[in-house]
């Protein structure tokens, strides 16, 4: 791909506007509660915008297109239950989070259960969120791969950078306005795709709706079955359980409601994500079915590399046939896809190290300046293990959309069980916690070799069911030696 001058303006504006938005929101941190919280002052109208730029950007922007572009809609149907779970959490969650005043999440169970519960709590949220991260990074790092005919692990360690630098100097508050300013500019991209699509099919709209099949549209699917992905009564449940963890109980989702100036704020920013999902998720789906009209009925017809894998008809499609301008346009959206995602990773991570592990267990006692350089040496290392993992993960095979959700799968549940046992029961067993959260896994794995190795070709526990079961167990262990203990 030749770039035009009007490219790099468009990619020079972009990266300069970041980088004062980063260093204008980093002047003034004084202190943990700064760096992590923003000072407990950011406005909920950035948060929202903070929220659905690093839920929805990565992994939407590139594997939604590829979703429809292979099936249909019914990945709209995660996005029904996704909101019963935001609602769950403004109501159970967000209040518990507010009244013990906590920085890290993870010391909530501190205070309702103990240490060994919070201890273990962490750790799965280090190996989730390193994991999740990492695909994300991957997705976005392939589509710039394509793009500009780079290495993809040069890629990687460029967008990394490029990210570490702007959060290692503002924390919270830069990655929130930076992931506004982001939010803005890759659906303001998305729309010019799908403008520019429109116009390359006889008859815009109305030919496409017309030479596409029906089917392609579909949104719901009210099969009975327990193995397939797609029906509704599974993305239902799944989008609400999967949401309920991803944003309740994941350190990298949570910390930005917990910047709100009260609870009040912090629900408004979080239920006003789930109604603006609907409308993101369906015009990344339309660029797919659009893609797909162009391609698969009118014409040109695509390279191999890009007709065996979806994920890459959409790149394709931004250095085949976009304009000057536009496509410099688009290659910022990327970028901004892939930073809003890992700035708040990297940040999330250093705060849950610094405040459940550094501060307590290995460093007590000392001043905020100290913790405040301790925080910014873990944001770069953790900005290394997620390249790490971006680069391990790319190996694994498929459609990169699911790959997103089936590797936080098998640690989510466990996270929301231990949550849920707190917010929901009164019992306590500290000890006995860490037998519930660390076998849910390991039943969830259990599925998985048998899958593979004992039934091969056939599904015993369809993927969108992990997080459910994982949840289930844990909560039910937990309460139950909690119970025992009591009788004693």
């Amino acid at each position: 791909m030749t770039f035009a001058p009007l490219d790099y303006l468009v990619l020079l504006l972009y990266f300069g506007t970041i980088a004062a938005i980063g260093l204008w929101s980093g002047r003034k941190e004084k202190s943990t509660d700064d760096y992590f919280l923003g000072g407990r002052a950011m406005p909920w109208w950035a948060v929202t915008g903070s929220i659905l730029a690093t839920e929805v950007s990565a992994v939407t922007f590139i594997g939604a297109p590829g979703s429809s572009y292979r099936g249909d809609y019914t990945y709209l149907q995660f996005a029904v239950g996704s909101l019963l779970g935001r609602i769950l959490i403004a109501q159970l969650l967000l209040p518990a989070f507010y009244r013990g005043r906590v920085t890290s999440i993870y010391q909530f169970l501190s205070q309702r259960f103990g240490e060994k519960s919070r201890r273990t709590a962490v750790i799965f949220f280090f190996f989730s969120q390193l994991l999740a991260a990492g695909v994300r990074l991957l997705l976005v790092s392939l589509v710039l791969s394509v793009v500009t005919g780079l290495p993809l692990g040069g890629i990687i360690a460029a967008v990394a950078a490029i990210a570490l630098v702007y959060t290692l100097i503002g924390g919270i508050k830069a990655v929130i306005w930076t992931d506004f300013f982001q939010f803005i500019i890759f659906m303001g991209g998305a729309w010019l795709v799908i403008y520019f699509i429109l116009q390359a099919i006889p008859g815009g709209w109305t030919g496409m709706r017309e030479m596409v099949d029906p089917e392609k549209f579909r949104v719901f699917d009210f099969r009975l079955s327990l193995t397939a992905t797609t029906v509704f009564l599974i993305a239902f449940i799944n989008g609400c359980v999967q949401t309920f963890a991803a944003l309740g109980t994941d350190q990298a989702m949570t910390q930005r409601m917990l910047t709100c100036k009260n609870l009040k704020q912090g629900r408004w920013s979080l239920i006003l994500t789930g109604i603006i999902d609907f409308p993101i998720v369906i015009t990344y789906l339309l660029i797919g079915t659009g893609l797909y009209a162009l391609y698969e009925i009118v014409g040109p017809a695509l390279p191999a590399a890009a007709a065996a894998d979806p994920d890459l008809i959409f790149p394709h499609y931004i250095v085949t046939a976009l304009p000057p301008g536009v496509r410099g346009l688009l290659i910022a959206s990327i970028f901004a896809a892939a930073m809003s995602s890992l700035d708040s990773s990297i940040n999330a991570l250093s705060s849950s190290a610094v405040m459940d592990i550094y501060r307590p267990f290995i460093r007590p006692g000392r001043s905020e300046k100290h913790y405040l350089a301790a925080s910014r040496v873990f944001v770069a290392g953790f900005c290394l293990l997620l390249i790490g993992a971006a680069l391990a993960l790319e190996q694994i095979p498929g459609g990169k959309l699911w790959l997103g959700f089936k590797v936080t799968g098998f640690t989510y549940g466990a996270l929301l069980g231990i949550f849920l046992l707190g917010v929901l029961t009164r019992t306590t067993n500290d000890r006995m916690n860490i037998f519930a959260m660390v076998t849910s896994p390991l039943i969830l794995l259990a599925f998985t070799l048998a899958e593979r190795f004992l039934f091969p070709g056939r599904t015993l526990l369809a993927w969108p069911w992990y997080v459910v079961v994982g949840t289930g167990w844990t909560f039910f262990w937990g309460w139950f030696f909690a119970r025992r203990e009591s009788k004693q």
